[in-house]
């Protein structure tokens, strides 16, 4: 009797076990990450890219979202990152040159263009960006809002279109400079300031300001979002994929990105 009640225990414990294994692989398999360094200015489009995807897959997409260039310098300093989607092709070929886009695996993903926002109460409606602007009786005693131009591809094509405009000497002191794109449109929705140069993907969606005019393409580089996969692992490679293909296509439409 006394076998039996051993035998009987052994035989509960590998039925625990095996429970166990089978339990923890398939924890494991609904638990798959893909970290994805993103621009803040991605931030609408992906969400819902992300939600879409994960509602047809058991990967998870985890998002960390900062300026282009907080999250070159993040991947650089050993930040673990699967995919990286910058706003500026600067900061891609950096972290290119450097080994951690893998070959073959980038891709030119959207594109966006330039815009100059005022608060909805502002008297300014619309006006025609040129070199006959004249940016400093606009802000009267306010200043600009751009994302910082040492690190944020928005704010660095804002100051390529003003000197291309011969302005940003003269609006050196006037500028409200922040720390992503986000936050230069914040700063104009707050009544911080009463101007902004974000992209019109950003000004977009929002209610709080509208757009004056837009900045004249041939003043600043061609605003191109760069994908690249930092890790070939194979579920990575398929969401990378997949925001590169046609089904992603009318999400990225519908926040006003160009293909």
């Amino acid at each position: 009797m006394k076998k039996n009640i051993i035998s009987r225990i052994a035989s509960v414990l590998i039925l625990l076990i095996f429970i166990s294994a089978c339990s923890g692989s398939k924890s494991k398999e609904t638990k798959d990450e893909v970290m994805v360094f993103a621009a803040a200015s991605l931030t609408d489009v992906l969400s819902e890219l992300v939600e879409v995807y994960e509602n047809n897959h058991l990967t998870k997409i985890k998002l960390n979202l900062a300026s282009s260039g907080t999250l070159a310098r993040q991947i650089v300093q050993g930040g673990e990152a699967d995919i990286y989607l910058s706003a500026s092709k600067k900061w891609a070929d950096y972290a290119d040159s450097l080994g951690y886009i893998k070959n073959n695996l980038r891709s030119d993903i959207a594109m966006n263009e330039l815009v100059l926002i005022v608060p909805n109460n502002s008297t300014i409606d619309s006006i025609t960006i040129n070199k006959e602007t004249d940016f400093v009786s606009l802000l009267g005693q306010g200043r600009l809002s751009i994302g910082d131009p040492s690190h944020v591809p928005a704010g660095r094509y804002a100051k390529q279109s003003l000197d291309n405009l011969n302005a940003f000497n003269g609006l050196k002191e006037k500028l409200l400079p922040s720390k992503d794109v986000r936050s230069a449109l914040m700063m104009v929705e707050l009544g911080e300031a009463p101007l902004g140069i974000v992209y019109r993907t950003d000004a977009l969606k929002s209610g709080k300001v509208k757009i004056a005019g837009p900045f004249p393409e041939e003043s600043h580089k061609p605003i191109v979002y760069v994908a690249g996969v930092c890790n070939a692992k194979q579920n990575v490679v398929q969401f990378y994929e997949f925001l590169n293909s046609s089904k992603a296509l009318p999400n990225w439409q519908k926040y006003g990105f160009k293909k």
